[in-house]
């Protein structure tokens, strides 16, 4: 059972589960293909979902249009592109040319940019990779506490997850969670200033990452107290977000312009509980299109509000699954839960009060390990999570290939 205020599960066992050693064969077998698996699903799921269902019409960022490429090339990588992907790809070629493009941090375009291939095939290969890292770093993370069994589950409940397509588009979510993640490892095993350089490294990916500061200084004051020095390597994660804000100021004359961009998208400042309680009634005020495949794929400009009551629901699990495993999560990984869920909790969307929840509890990694504990405890619960997440991926992934809004 997890130490509440450590890392680890108890004083007597610390010294085992530091040197717990996974047998790295078998793990690189048992990731790699839960890897691959995961990502054959939603690959074709999505090129099917290109070819076959009807598409709706989405916008690109300004003065920018989608490169002309034959129906091949679109179903295997345009497709990916969608949405925000457009915009990593605008800021990849031309850099921030407009305020509302610096809502979309600068590491993973640069990623892209560095690849030499600012392209739909360029974002995959980057997102391909980090993936790789994350799911890696996930499962060696899980099984320091948990042991290579719940490390396996959490890294299926991971790959299958209905939103997890998002790490093999071009979508910044794969870079941020192998830096996060990898940032935690480092935490785990007690190597404070790579932990706190990975964090300011994420910082540039998603502000998600600044939330690692709070993991990582609570477990520096468990070992060490108040012994200021020693908090040093919690500097560097907000050193991230103030070297953006220095390339920014001489662009746009203001460093915070990438929090006001947030303006375009209706967030705003709320309490969880108002944002929860929004979140009820715009569920059930669109349940009938939410469970209408004709409603949900009509042609035409698509209807974010249509996902309000798949929003409210994915909230709810991710709500129900912290509390669930407060019992036996470390507490540096419970912190960091906790906190990725408020910020969508607290920040909600005109309209659309739980915007991008289904994706952004993928930032919110630790729900996962908590996912891995309960299917290793409760076997009944693996047949519905992973029914559930194949058809929910299936249905969502298909809304995203045809432009449709997901998150």
């Amino acid at each position: 059972m997890a130490k509440r205020f450590g890392t680890t599960p108890s004083v007597a066992d610390r010294g085992a589960l530091a040197t717990r050693s996974v047998n790295l064969r078998p793990a690189w077998s048992v990731v790699g293909w839960v890897y691959l698996v995961a990502h054959v699903f939603f690959a074709e799921t999505a090129g099917l979902a290109y070819i076959y269902l009807p598409h709706a019409w989405v916008e690109s960022p300004p003065g920018v249009l989608p490169v002309p490429s034959n129906l091949i090339y679109r179903a295997l990588c345009g497709l990916w592109s969608h949405w925000d992907g457009q915009w990593y790809l605008t800021i990849a070629q031309h850099g921030y040319r407009t305020p509302t493009a610096t809502a979309f941090f600068p590491l993973y375009p640069l990623a892209i940019h560095f690849l030499g291939a600012s392209t739909a095939l360029g974002g995959i290969l980057v997102s391909w990779a980090a993936t790789a890292v994350a799911c890696w770093m996930l499962y060696k993370l899980t099984a320091l506490d948990f042991g290579e069994r719940v490390a396996w589950f959490t890294v299926m409940a991971f790959s299958f997850f209905p939103t997890a397509f998002y790490t093999q588009a071009v979508y910044s979510e794969s870079l941020f969670l192998a830096l996060a993640i990898s940032a935690m490892y480092c935490l785990r095993t007690r190597r404070y200033w790579p932990a706190g350089i990975l964090g300011g490294l994420a910082v540039l990916v998603s502000m998600y990452g600044i939330l690692l500061a709070v993991p990582l200084a609570w477990v520096i004051f468990r070992q060490h107290g108040l012994r200021l020095r020693k908090f040093w390597p919690v500097a560097m994660i907000p050193l991230g977000i103030l070297l953006y804000m220095g390339y920014l100021t001489p662009l746009f004359h203001y460093p915070l312009v990438f929090e006001q961009a947030q303006s375009n998208w209706g967030r705003h400042f709320a309490f969880f509980w108002q944002t929860l309680w929004q979140g009820v009634v715009t569920a059930y005020q669109s349940a009938s299109i939410a469970l209408s495949p004709a409603a949900l794929f009509h042609g035409g400009i698509p209807q974010p509000v249509a996902m309000n009551f798949y929003n409210f629901w994915f909230a709810v699990y991710g709500i129900v699954v912290l509390i669930v495993s407060l019992r036996w999560m470390p507490t540096y990984l419970w912190l960091y839960g906790g906190l990725a869920l408020l910020v969508p909790l607290t920040y909600p969307a005109q309209g659309v009060p739980l915007m991008s929840m289904p994706r952004l509890l993928l930032e919110a990694f630790p729900i996962f390990v908590a996912t891995g504990i309960l299917l290793d405890r409760y076997p009944r619960a693996r047949l519905a999570y992973f029914t559930a997440s194949l058809a929910l991926g299936t249905l969502f992934v298909s809304l995203f290939a045809t432009s449709h809004w997901v998150a």
